[in-house]
């Protein structure tokens, strides 16, 4: 039995890398799973993994719940060019899809995006395929390097430690309650139309 290797990196942090193993009868939701686990991602929002070419141009999309369940993909105009419809992406459930049945490179690519209010970007590409070791449980997280957290969470300390900040917080405070806030009237403005 063989196992993939994937190296994992984060768009926004050069000092980050997960090193994933995983078996190609495995699915999508378990590999999503072990890089929710190895990262440190709470797991309450939704992903989605996108096959891409080796310029990472994404082809297909393997999703956590298929929100457009039922409907079928239909042609739509291309802008640049009019004459050649272009289908929407085909889009998968994790829970169905396995490794194996979407490789077709030996350098296999994938954009992992999760939470989609505020997307984190990960990138995998294939870097190995490997025996099975029978003393491992795979998938498995075999290499970390680095932190997440400090690159994706905000901290409200470092807000309020900018004096300037703090100075305007500080006199927002103070013209709410001296009044300074008050609305002021225009004598000349009307809700009554023009026309």
């Amino acid at each position: 039995m063989q196992a993939y290797r994937f190296r994992l990196l984060f768009e926004d942090q050069e000092d980050f890398l997960r090193d994933i193993e995983i078996k190609p009868n495995q699915t999508f939701r378990e590999f999503h799973d072990i890089i929710r686990q190895c990262v440190g991602l709470e797991g309450n929002e939704l992903a989605s993994f996108f096959v891409c070419d080796r310029k990472w141009q994404k082809s297909k999309e393997i999703t956590l719940i298929d929100m457009m369940e039922g409907e079928e993909a239909q042609p739509v105009a291309d802008t640049d060019d009019e004459s050649a419809p272009e289908m929407k992406m085909p889009i998968s459930v994790m829970d169905q899809v396995r490794l194996k049945d979407v490789i077709e490179d030996p350098h296999q690519r994938f954009i992992y995006e999760y939470d989609f209010l505020n997307t984190k970007t990960f990138y995998l590409e294939l870097t190995r395929i490997l025996d099975t070791d029978e003393k491992k449980e795979y998938p498995v997280c075999v290499k970390k390097e680095g932190s997440l957290a400090a690159a994706i969470l905000p901290t409200a300390v470092s807000f309020l430690d900018d004096p300037d900040e703090e100075a305007m917080m500080k006199e927002l405070d103070d013209m709410i309650k001296d009044g300074g806030m008050e609305e002021e009237i225009d004598e000349n403005f009307t809700t009554e139309p023009e026309w």
